[in-house]
């Protein structure tokens, strides 16, 4: 799948805007894509234009801070609570080769996801009651964040948690 690149925010956010979508950056850590400004007749071919741009720009996810800071550095902000990071389910986790904030607040998360594989869970399952993403609704997204937060979860518990070792020796 393709992903899309921290150079490409801009230009992303200047084609959303574009087709007449309101794209506001929601407190520090979110941001919305809004279409009620738009008549209803000329939704259809709304979100036509949003799927293609989705398509041409792929995955975005993983920029979600980034897009954030963007937007809010252009004025498209509005203020809100941080959200409790612990309920925050991205759809791919951190890919960095150390141990971040975001691992520590799903550590249970990544326990359970362990453990429903050593039981052999069905995915869908897993991916509803744990991560809270309705396969039914969503089945790529929810595919891919089942299986990355699993992949995941098995570097922490290979890896990760040597690092959380040392860091508590120190």
């Amino acid at each position: 799948m393709k992903r899309m690149q921290e150079k490409d925010i801009p230009a992303f956010v200047q084609e959303v805007a574009a087709t007449g979508c309101d794209i506001c950056a929601v407190g520090p850590a979110y941001y919305t894509i809004g279409d009620s400004d738009v008549p209803r007749g000329s939704r259809r071919g709304l979100y036509k234009k949003l799927a293609d741009i989705d398509a041409r720009y792929g995955s975005r996810d993983h920029l979600r801070y980034q897009i954030v800071a963007h937007l809010a550095s252009i004025g498209r902000y509005i203020d809100a609570p941080p959200p409790d990071e612990g309920t925050w389910i991205d759809s791919e986790p951190p890919e960095l080769d150390e141990v971040t904030p975001y691992d520590m607040a799903h550590l249970p998360t990544y326990a359970v996801l362990l453990f429903a594989a050593a039981e052999g869970a069905d995915w869908r399952k897993v991916a509803r009651a744990t991560l809270n993403i309705d396969p039914e609704r969503q089945p790529e997204r929810a595919r891919r964040a089942w299986a990355s937060h699993l992949a995941r979860a098995r570097w922490m518990a290979t890896s990760g948690c040597g690092q959380l070792r040392g860091d508590l020796l120190q």
